[in-house]
């Protein structure tokens, strides 16, 4: 498996809007779904993917984003923090097929944890801020994420950019 996904504390239409003014530009295509429904939209006839590809939802007064395409897989918390602002925001990730994890999470503007175990490309590890002390490995990345339960829709919005 290899879920990813990002989420802030806001609205789903001021969130969506952060998101186009960070990546300067409107999405492509806009398709209202169900989480099943999502991937074969992003998928052309060739079998590719139209873009970079996210489901979007509200959930517990947060927004989140599923990165379906992996496009946003290890962004730097200092990218994340400018598309946070002062908003609470989290994003994480894993592949166990490439024993990768990550985590970053910003609470009021501040990255209180940068975390990354790609076992590929140990060079790039790290693991800085004392927030989620437990996480110290791509595995611990992968339980956090299998036990977020701000994951979950019954229907959202697929964004192509």
């Amino acid at each position: 498996m290899n879920p990813s996904y990002f989420r802030i504390k806001l609205p789903m239409d001021q969130a969506v809007q952060r998101l186009c003014g960070f990546e300067g530009k409107a999405p492509k295509e806009t398709i209202l779904c169900r989480p099943t429904q999502a991937v074969s939209h992003c998928i052309d006839e060739k079998k590719q993917w139209k873009g970079s590809c996210l489901f979007v939802y509200e959930n517990k007064g947060w927004t989140v984003f599923e990165d379906l395409s992996g496009f946003y897989a290890g962004m730097s918390a200092k990218a994340w923090q400018e598309f946070a602002q002062q908003e609470d925001f989290v994003a994480a990730g894993y592949n166990d097929a490439i024993l990768y994890g990550e985590l970053v999470v910003i609470t009021d503007g501040v990255v209180e944890k940068e975390f990354l175990d790609d076992w590929e490309m140990p060079e790039d590890n790290h693991n800085n801020g004392d927030k989620f002390p437990e996480i110290q490995e791509w595995t611990d990345a992968a339980d956090f994420v299998d036990n977020d339960d701000i994951l979950y829709a019954e229907q959202g919005t697929v964004l192509i950019f």
